[in-house]
């Protein structure tokens, strides 16, 4: 087997690991939907991903890397991007159950002066 068809091989295998490894999770309820579709779109794109291989190679040699390594490099930068959006996503549910907290003490405090006031 070639070079080539051996990082295809393995792009692919990887590719439905992970499409797997995420449908699983979405049946199980421990994936929403939203974040759900991302990773099978990732999934999808690792699947074919092998396919860009000898696309990526005239890239690849200009930049003086391997096709797999420019690949990787690509996936890394895309996986990065992936954690600065949950990391912002995860900020606004935070700031949500903060402010969501703050009323609810607020309300609790205006419950217990009420039937104070009433007794």
């Amino acid at each position: 087997m070639s070079s080539s068809a051996t990082q295809i091989t393995i792009a692919a295998v990887i590719g439905l690991v992970l499409l797997v490894i995420v449908v699983r999770l979405s049946r199980r309820g421990q994936l929403s939907f939203r974040y759900a579709m991302g990773w099978i779109s990732v999934a999808s794109i690792g699947i074919l991903g092998g396919l860009l291989v000898p696309l990526a190679e005239p890239v690849a040699k200009a930049l003086g890397l391997s096709a797999a390594a420019l690949l990787a490099l690509l996936a890394l930068i895309f996986f990065v991007l992936i954690a600065i959006q949950l990391s912002i996503s995860i900020s606004g549910l935070q700031k949500q159950n903060r402010t969501l907290t703050e009323e609810v003490a607020r309300l609790r405090h205006e419950i217990r002066n009420s039937s104070l006031r009433n007794d």
